[in-house]
C-alpha cells in the first residue's frame, strides 16, 4: 500500500504549504491533518 500510495500523496503534497515543527511535518488534506514525526529514529504517522 505504501509503495503504491505514498509517491502519489507526496507528489500532491509538494504544492501545498506544510506546518513545520521540530522533528515533525504536518500536511492538511480535506478535514484531516497527516503528521509525520521522527520518534527514536522511526517515522510515526498520526492522522487527526
Amino acid at each position: 500500500l505504501f509503495r503504491k500510495e505514498l509517491p502519489l500523496m507526496l507528489e500532491k503534497l509538494q504544492k501545498r504549504k506544510s506546518l513545520m515543527q521540530e522533528n515533525s511535518i504536518s500536511y492538511p488534506c480535506g478535514n484531516k491533518v497527516f503528521t509525520f514525526k521522527d520518534v527514536e529514529n522511526q517515522l510515526k504517522l498520526i492522522i487527526n
